[in-house]
């Protein structure tokens, strides 16, 4: 036996886990972008639609007259969106910053300390904060000029009380979470909904302001319209086209497959608006703003 060789049995080597494919990440992340976008379409859609009640409810108008479509819905939600998200993107840059320096500055223990401190503070403004926004949901007529910061300030306080709530309780479950993000998701959405509208409003109100300086509109059309806020004149030609003419009027836009035409004198307070269908039927003339001259037809 002393001739015989000993074989020894190495361990077997684990296998690496064959790595991701280019294919699949390429997948993944288009996958997580459409995501996105689809989100973030559907949020420009519904802020969009706010500033659009309200821009037309200015004018007297009910905003499913003109049949709006979804591209200048989603423009108008640009509009009401773009400063929430920037907004809200600064101040969390500010607010991570100013962690991000005190940690690196401070101690462990101080840190621990200042947490500590931090907490029964942050509970006292929570309960605050929410407090005060859930009355102002109950009766919001006397905030309307603080669009925006009831919603903010109920997500602010949602966000404080589950800081002061971590420091106490450590151990955060799953639901809790998700309940926190449901909360502070509402309270944002309320925020930028109550934002849009604002902004709607304060667009119509530009709008009203600068018909004057609109250009003028002169109508023509072949059939009477029995159109009360514009002067009517009968052409006596009996070869024209358009037999009727209006004239005092300013277009305040175009939308539907319609006209919207206000007064050249509109006040918020008096105001009326007429809608038109774009016909062959009807041909429009624009003018200086004050109008000029019109010789009969």
């Amino acid at each position: 036996m002393a001739g015989r060789r000993t074989t020894r049995l190495r361990p077997p080597v684990p296998r690496a886990e064959p790595a991701e494919s280019g294919r699949s990440k390429a997948v993944r992340v288009v996958t997580a972008v459409a995501a996105n976008v689809t989100l973030f379409t559907a949020l420009l859609y519904y802020f969009g639609f706010l500033y659009t009640q309200v821009f037309f409810e200015y004018f007297r108008l009910h905003y499913t007259v003109l049949g709006q479509t979804a591209d200048e819905i989603l423009a108008r939600g640009v509009d009401g969106l773009l400063l929430p998200v920037a907004g809200t993107a600064g101040a969390g840059l500010v607010v991570l910053g100013a962690v991000r320096y005190l940690r690196h500055r401070l101690t462990d223990a101080a840190w621990a300390a200042l947490l500590r401190g931090c907490a029964p503070v942050a509970a006292a403004g929570g309960l605050a904060l929410v407090g005060v926004t859930v009355s102002i949901a109950l009766d919001p007529r006397p905030y309307r000029a603080y669009a925006g910061l009831p919603g903010l300030g109920f997500a602010a306080g949602v966000v404080l009380l589950v800081f002061a709530w971590h420091r106490w309780s450590p151990g955060f479950a799953v639901a809790e979470w998700v309940v926190t993000y449901l909360l502070v998701t509402f309270g944002l959405f309320w925020s930028v909904g109550d934002y849009s509208g604002a902004v709607g409003t304060r667009r119509a109100f530009e709008t009203a302001a600068g018909i004057p300086a609109r250009p003028a509109v002169t109508l023509y059309s072949a059939e009477s319209l029995n159109l009360g806020i514009a002067a009517e004149t009968r052409c006596a030609a009996p070869e024209a086209a358009y037999k009727y003419r209006y004239t005092g009027l300013k277009l305040l836009l175009q939308s539907g497959g319609q006209y919207v035409f206000v007064p050249a004198d509109w006040r918020p307070a008096t105001g009326v608006t007429a809608v038109l269908p774009r016909t062959d039927k009807l041909r429009l003339e624009f003018g200086p703003p004050t109008g000029r001259a019109v010789e009969p037809c």
